[in-house]
């Protein structure tokens, strides 16, 4: 039986990749002639003009502002809401939102509901836990969920050491159109002549890690000078960030350029694309740089970044550990080296374009319908 209403359900318009994607997501799934419906806890968040036309966008009312504690009630707060919706099947874009299932399964108990995993499925933090503590613990976050989407390959074995295979499907993460051309730079890259360009991209928050991108320029100068890092994205820390760059008079070397809806000027000005995140799944950023030819170095964040520099060196480098002077060590090797091919692109992550990964939901989302 066809799926023919996907519901997205999601806290808000924030700016965040899981969120792109799914709007990505929704504008294929409406050329393929099913009906898809947003229903969100709140309209906050930039990322409200980039919903596609033609998607139905239903606001909470009374709407559910995002704070530390509203995911806890958002899940019974959509229920009746998305009852009324009545669809077919149930897409939620990130680990951020699977603890909505669990009420909306008991509302639509017939709706398939397919969860992606957008960061590591369970991260231990400060205290690790055991392994059957934290399988409980997925297990109970999971409730509801029917499948679970792995965003790659090389993210499938770290889903499956918390839940069953048989709820895993891998679908390539879709951050790349169908008729994207990879934009290869000149062979040399741009160094000495021109001063080293450093860019981070997302939102300025602890998983993130600004701080340490901050650490990392201030190890940078002991060796290079002339050195710029611009951070592009919008959060909670960008107050105390722009405290640390005012104490280490740090500003003519830092441009904080918050959010922007189109990023390509500032992935053409930069020579390398600097990633500090604390853990990550498949970050569209690496993609979306990659794709005009910048390539990355990286801390170990994500095992699919940690395959792709393995498997791809010309794309990027991961850094041997997390210290602040080993990322500027790694930064000055890779700014050094030639700019990757457009062929070594299209090899590393050629995979990632939407057609194939739209159809692969779709298929999902009808056999559970």
């Amino acid at each position: 039986m066809p799926a023919h209403h996907i519901l997205i359900p999601i806290h808000d318009f924030s700016a965040g990749g899981t969120e792109l994607i799914a709007f990505r997501l929704a504008r294929q799934w409406l050329a393929e002639g099913r009906r898809v419906s947003i229903l969100a806890g709140s309209s906050d968040g930039p990322l409200r003009p980039r919903v596609p036309e033609g998607v139905e966008v239903h606001i909470l009312s009374p709407e559910r502002p995002r704070s530390s504690t509203s995911r806890i009630k958002l899940g019974r707060q959509m229920a009746p809401f998305a009852a009324e919706l009545a669809p077919d099947a149930i897409f939620i874009p990130g680990n951020f939102h699977f603890g909505l299932a669990r009420a909306l399964k008991k509302a639509l108990p017939h709706a398939g509901i397919v969860a992606k995993v957008s960061n590591p499925i369970w991260t231990d933090g400060a205290i690790p836990l055991p392994r059957f503590i934290a399988r409980m613990a997925v297990k109970a976050v999971t409730r509801g969920i029917d499948q679970i989407v792995a965003m790659a390959p090389a993210l499938r074995s770290d889903v499956t050491r918390y839940v069953n295979p048989m709820r895993v499907t891998v679908i390539p993460d879709p951050f790349l159109d169908d008729d994207v051309s990879f934009i290869a730079r000149p062979r040399k890259p741009a160094r000495p002549r021109q001063a080293l360009k450093i860019l981070t991209v997302g939102r300025l928050e602890p998983q993130k890690d600004p701080m340490l991108a901050l650490a990392v320029l201030a190890d940078l100068r002991q060796f290079e000078h002339d050195v710029h890092l611009t951070l592009l994205g919008h959060g909670l820390m960008e107050a105390q960030l722009q405290t640390e760059i005012d104490r280490h008079g740090l500003g003519r070397y830092v441009t904080l350029a918050g959010y922007a809806a189109d990023p390509a000027p500032f992935y053409a000005d930069a020579n390398l694309l600097l990633m500090t995140s604390q853990y990550e799944g498949v970050p569209a950023v690496i993609g979306e740089a990659l794709s005009r030819g910048l390539p990355f170095v990286a801390k170990d964040c994500s095992d699919w970044l940690t395959t792709l520099a393995d498997e791809h060196p010309a794309l990027g480098a991961i850094a041997k550990d997390r210290s602040p002077a080993t990322l500027a060590e790694a930064l000055l090797q890779k700014a050094a080296r030639p700019y990757p091919s457009a062929r070594q692109i299209e090899d590393g992550i050629g995979a990632h374009r939407i057609g194939r990964s739209s159809q692969l939901y779709l298929e999902l989302f009808d056999r559970l319908a």
